[in-house]
């Protein structure tokens, strides 16, 4: 029988030189690491910034197996730095089996939600999987072009084309200094979310401060990067990423919608990856399936899973609850489900924004207003049934 899992917890500040290799190391050994978010730099602005930072130290018999990024709040834990953190999870050494459940429940909690889990961690049974989206330019960009469908350059050359002709001269930047395209970027997103009813993450403080500590590291190879594109002057689309060595993220990609005709978002992000490929990088991350237009410019790679773990307490108990009623109607429980990860992830956002419990309250109010009025017939009857059994629960009580 193997020794029981020890866990220490510290600031990411206090990680000793030791401590540091080894993070270098277990990272190194795995290509599932090779993700920006496992930079330890990335988890060292994320521990000056966001609220209930810490590194769970994950030891058996003396010897450390591996390291947990994470934010606490309450009896619930989030990845370090959600909801920006694309992917996460254990940094584990090679072969090491780590119990979630026990790190959990070790850390006193009663919930780890995750959107992106890496790994080979063992996961609940209801962790469900999405495949992460990248462009491998390891073989440089005439080879990722040889691999695209036929239409695809010419669509994109058709289009750049038209933009030119119609509104003037494009301009491609691609830089370590963000100029405009921060505030570009984050004024369409936040005007998004407004129209979507979805919680306005940028306006949290402590996200604020975290995006403007990482634009201030500028490092060769780490740091956000910021893709411009103009025509005849005008800023028409933007997107900002996130580097660590030859792996590159695509993070927040916006674009004028008033160009949507020409496809001005796409266009930037084909020249990203030719100004990433002649600037070393060899994989370009797109992050979990979803959006269309990654199959577009990406191809499958590997597994990540969104779920949780849970140890105890109130949402365990309906779960079980909810897996006894539902046990012979798999098709509502499959609808049920679904409609539980939607709001799963409504209130991950505000838990992760609003460390207080009066500020979730209040987004949590304003998102339920915002669910009824934009589906007045469903919304409210599914997300007060299993879906929002967990969110609420953790939201509120946990």
């Amino acid at each position: 029988m193997s020794a029981r899992l020890a866990i220490d917890t510290l600031k990411p500040a206090q990680l000793d030189a030791s401590s540091r290799a080894l993070w270098s190391e277990f990272r190194t050994a795995d290509p599932v690491f090779r993700s920006p978010y496992f930079d330890l730099r990335y988890a060292l602005v994320a521990g000056e910034s966001a609220p209930g930072a810490e590194i769970a130290v994950i030891s058996r018999a003396g010897r450390v197996e591996g390291f947990l990024p994470f934010q606490r709040r309450g009896r619930l834990i989030q990845p370090i730095a959600a909801p920006l953190t694309d992917y996460h999870g254990v940094l584990a050494r090679p072969g090491a089996h780590i119990d979630l459940r026990g790190v959990t429940a070790a850390l006193g909690a009663r919930r780890f939600r995750f959107s992106g889990l890496a790994g080979e961690q063992a996961l609940h049974e209801t962790a469900t999987t999405r495949i992460a989206m990248v462009a491998d330019l390891s073989r440089g960009m005439d080879a990722y072009l040889a691999r695209r469908t036929k239409d695809f350059l010419k669509d994109k050359r058709r289009r750049a084309r038209r933009l030119a002709e119609d509104h003037g001269p494009l301009r491609f930047d691609f830089s370590s200094d963000p100029g405009e395209a921060m505030d570009f970027i984050l004024r369409r997103k936040r005007d998004q979310m407004r129209r979507t009813g979805q919680h306005d993450i940028f306006g949290s403080p402590w996200i604020k401060r975290f995006l403007r500590r990482l634009m201030e590291r500028r490092e060769a190879d780490f740091g956000m990067r910021f893709a411009t594109l103009r025509a005849g002057g005008r800023l028409v689309a933007a997107e900002a990423g996130l580097l660590s060595g030859d792996a590159y993220h695509l993070w927040f990609p916006v674009y004028d919608t008033e160009f949507a005709k020409y496809s001005p978002g796409s266009l930037a992000t084909l020249e990203t990856l030719r100004a990433a490929a002649q600037a070393g990088v060899s994989m370009v991350d797109f992050g979990p399936a979803g959006e269309t237009y990654k199959r577009d410019f990406a191809d499958p790679a590997a597994h990540v899973f969104e779920g949780d773990v849970t140890h105890g307490g109130l949402i365990e108990a309906a779960r079980r609850t909810a897996d006894f009623a539902l046990g012979r109607t798999p098709t509502l429980r499959r609808a049920l489900s679904a409609a539980g990860q939607r709001v799963d992830r409504r209130w991950d956002r505000i838990t992760a924004c609003e460390p207080s419990l009066d500020g979730r309250v209040g987004a949590a109010s304003r998102s339920l207003t915002a669910i009824a009025a934009r589906r007045p017939k469903t919304s409210i009857g599914v997300g007060v049934g299993l879906g929002v059994s967990a969110g609420l629960l953790s939201l509120l009580t946990e």
